[in-house]
């Protein structure tokens, strides 16, 4: 082995070292400061959103005329408080109701596991019985009660940030360009933010119009069987329907497995099953591919990595995020040279976002 081979070994382990550290570093910061950083990824999003939905209102001809910038803006943050609004009126209308029904249920639960263990040929299966013993309705409310706190506070939060974020985002351009002192430089960093900021806002809004869909469908099919809070299961499957592949599983098992402890009968629940399971299958494999298309082309395996990541350091919040991270950190690494090789392992076929604008 020569000196230069060695000096080249050298060379590359204390690359290693080097990225070792800094991806110690990063993991850690993220842990630690999940409390600050969650809320203000949250705000970005939004903040995207709401453009998106501005862009959308802006394009609108009303009396043959287009809306001007401030009061599309104004317009899409009234929407968005209605939004949330109607959240807040279907989650407040059907608590009082679903803990009345709780033991209901949990007898129901109680017959079901009878029936099961008795077709099993068992007398009594022990796990059952320690999780009854152990279900208590009041401390799960009580828990339920601290969690919706917890995102009370965090909306608060997120709503100062998505308010200063509006109030500078006509500067940020400018900000941008005097990052970088050499002109060349200056408009390549503008277009990656530009691009950054179209991508996520494109699928922030299909996604959402799509969920809105899904929440919509599941609705109606959940009100004809008779399930219990139907407005609320909808209004799950919305919020669902923004994590990846998981979600629209989820969608599906949870409201079958209430109807199952509802109902006395298996018949609703088979048709919960395929009413929820069809439409999951038809707005996931026809109708989001058609709009979504192949604009984010990010590879199918990537997303479960980056959803697992995620789910793994920032927990429920961090899976809802996934995504819109994975297309922010694939847009920069195209435009950077020595990072374009992660945006093709990224990518679904091997074309990053800056080869597919040429």
């Amino acid at each position: 082995m020569t000196v230069n081979d060695r000096s080249a070994l050298k060379f590359d382990a204390r690359d290693v070292m080097n990225w070792s550290v800094i991806l110690a570093v990063t993991l850690g910061l993220l842990v630690a400061g999940r409390s600050f950083l969650i809320p203000l990824a949250v705000a970005v999003l939004l903040w995207s959103l709401l453009n998106a939905l501005s862009n959308f209102i802006q394009r609108l001809n009303v009396f043959s005329r287009h809306l001007p910038r401030w009061l599309a803006t104004t317009l899409a943050v009234l929407l968005l408080l209605l939004a949330n609004y109607f959240v807040y009126v279907i989650l407040a209308s059907q608590a009082d109701a679903l803990q009345e029904a709780a033991p209901v249920y949990q007898a129901n639960f109680t017959r079901l596991a009878d029936h099961v263990t008795a077709w099993l040929g068992v007398e009594e299966m022990p796990a059952t019985a320690n999780l009854l013993d152990r279900l208590n309705v009041g401390s799960l409310f009580t828990r339920l009660g601290g969690l919706v706190g917890g995102i009370i506070g965090n909306i608060f939060l997120v709503a100062i940030y998505v308010g200063f974020l509006l109030a500078e985002q006509r500067i940020l351009p400018d900000k941008l360009a005097r990052l970088q002192p050499v002109e060349g430089h200056a408009a390549r960093t503008h277009h990656v933010a530009a691009e950054i900021s179209r991508n996520v806002q494109r699928y922030m809004w299909i996604k959402t119009v799509i969920s809105m869909l899904t929440g919509f469908v599941a609705y109606v099919i959940l009100k004809l069987v008779g399930v219990d809070f139907a407005a609320t299961w909808a209004l799950i499957i919305f919020f669902l329907n923004y994590i990846p592949n998981i979600g629209s599983v989820l969608g599906v098992v949870f409201p079958a497995l209430l109807t199952l402890v509802q109902f006395e009968t298996i018949t609703p629940f088979v048709y919960v099953l395929a009413g929820l399971g069809s439409m999951q299958f038809i707005i996931g494999n026809l109708i989001e591919p058609a709009f979504m298309g192949r604009s984010l082309n990010l590879s199918s395996f990537v997303i479960i990595i980056s959803l697992t990541f995620w789910g793994v350091v920032w927990g429920l919040p961090g899976m809802f995020l996934s995504v819109p991270i994975m297309v922010t950190f694939a847009i920069v690494c195209s435009h950077i040279p020595a990072l374009n090789w992660i945006a093709v392992l990224l990518s679904a076929d091997g074309r990053t976002f800056e080869t597919q604008e040429e």
